[in-house]
């Protein structure tokens, strides 16, 4: 019963050691994959760039074709025309937007009715 109580006491002195030495593994084995895992990255990172500078031409071209064609041949009048429209109209779907969000907030956060509900009432006479 002592021995087992001995051995049950240093193997809980040790548990400290042990998982220092199990951490220690997998610090060890984290950088020396490191490097590997940063050209990883690196290589995600700039197709990712790349990606976003495509789909950024697409969305810009797709907006000149929209708005008629070569912008710099517009007027100076013709431009704050265009783009004070464009902006009201950014404003109300902004406005719109932010009401949406109002409401699925205030849905969300609205409290269970407390309302008790009873049955048909009887009546006394």
């Amino acid at each position: 019963m002592i021995a087992e109580l001995f051995s049950a006491g240093f193997n809980l002195s040790m548990l400290p050691a042990r998982l220092a030495i199990r951490n220690t593994r997998v610090t060890v084995q984290a950088m020396r994959d490191l490097p590997s895992t940063v050209k990883h990255f690196s290589t995600d990172f700039q197709q990712s760039r790349d990606e976003a500078q495509l789909m950024m031409s697409q969305i810009l071209s797709r907006l000149d074709n929209e708005l008629g064609g070569d912008l710099s041949q517009l007027s100076h009048q013709e431009r704050e025309m265009i783009a004070a429209r464009e902006l009201a109209a950014a404003e109300q779907h902004m406005g719109h937007a932010l009401i949406n969000l109002l409401k699925a907030y205030r849905v969300l956060t609205a409290k269970p009715s407390r309302v008790i509900e009873h049955g048909p009432a009887e009546r006394i006479d």
